[in-house]
């Protein structure tokens, strides 16, 4: 049967998007409270019983919507904050919204930004961070790799990419020195969301995009053979934090974060959490505003 470019992009889609998972989660209905953490609770948000975070729950494992309606927030970052309101005796809500919207509402329509923030010296501007993962990034091509893509060669390259994202802003930087050197600069696709970039690969409408190695090695996965995956290169092949973003007029929130984590990183639950979803722990303290180098 001779498949149309349209079908082919929305069975992409459909495969991309299902909302399948690596888990079933990590059950958080055993930790117990610490009464002197659950003390520290801003007076606002234990009145409302609820710490509220931004995520545009779109990038699986990290967080996506699933259950029987579809529009349930699951995945790491949301058994993450469930393991953190626990030791407080309230509970973790994750609202939807577009990713480059997130950390300008913090303090306001958010209490956190819980999204597999890659903690930048540009973000630490205007938010805090607690470092709480370290990944690296991965690039996605179509199978067989038809347009010869090389992550170490980007310049002249057409590449879909998650507007807002720190793989963007570093794409900019990469683009501009291409351009400068005398060589095409990058082109890029921006898109919403993560899937929906990855889908533009899988159908080839794109070289190539790149997120987070744990992401983009689950996508690999779901596509059916339409996608594999390419190790990064130059800054895209280092070592990178994760961190949850807290408004700088929040200093008493972020501080208690990072306590909550540290002392879920030391009794074992924060390690055992990770190995639910096939990861293992790769710090050792959670941090507020670590040193990175970009």
């Amino acid at each position: 049967m001779k498949f149309t470019a349209s079908f082919t992009l929305f069975a992409t889609a459909a495969i991309l998007l299902s909302g399948q998972v690596l888990a079933e989660g990590f059950d958080t209905s055993g930790i117990e409270v610490n009464p002197e953490l659950a003390a520290r609770v801003p007076e606002r948000i234990r009145e409302a019983g609820v710490l509220v975070g931004g995520s545009d729950n779109a990038y699986a494992p990290w967080e996506y919507l699933a259950g029987p309606d579809g529009q349930t927030p699951e995945g790491i970052d949301i058994d993450i904050g469930d393991a953190i309101t626990a030791k407080w005796g309230l509970t973790y809500e994750s609202q939807t919204s577009p990713f480059d919207a997130i950390l300008p509402a913090l303090g306001s329509k958010f209490d956190i930004g819980l999204n597999a923030f890659s903690i930048s010296q540009e973000r630490m501007e205007v938010v805090d961070f607690v470092s709480y993962f370290r990944s690296t990034s991965l690039w996605a091509v179509k199978a067989g790799n038809p347009t010869e893509f090389d992550p170490a060669d980007l310049c002249g390259r057409l590449i879909a990419v998650a507007t807002g994202s720190w793989d963007e802003t570093q794409l900019i930087k990469i683009s501009d020195q291409c351009v400068a050197d005398g060589e095409e600069a990058i082109t890029m696709l921006p898109f919403g969301l993560q899937p929906e970039a990855l889908t533009r690969v899988a159908a080839g409408g794109a070289d190539a995009t790149v997120g987070g190695d744990s992401t983009i090695a689950l996508a690999i996965k779901q596509s059916n053979g339409m996608l594999e995956g390419l190790p990064g290169a130059g800054i895209f092949g280092q070592t990178g934090l994760n961190g949850i973003a807290v408004a700088k007029s929040d200093p008493e929130l972020t501080q208690l974060i990072a306590d909550t984590l540290n002392e879920l990183i030391e009794e074992g639950t924060y390690g055992d959490l990770m190995e639910a979803w096939g990861l293992s722990l790769s710090i050792e303290t959670a941090e507020i505003n670590p040193h990175v180098d970009h």
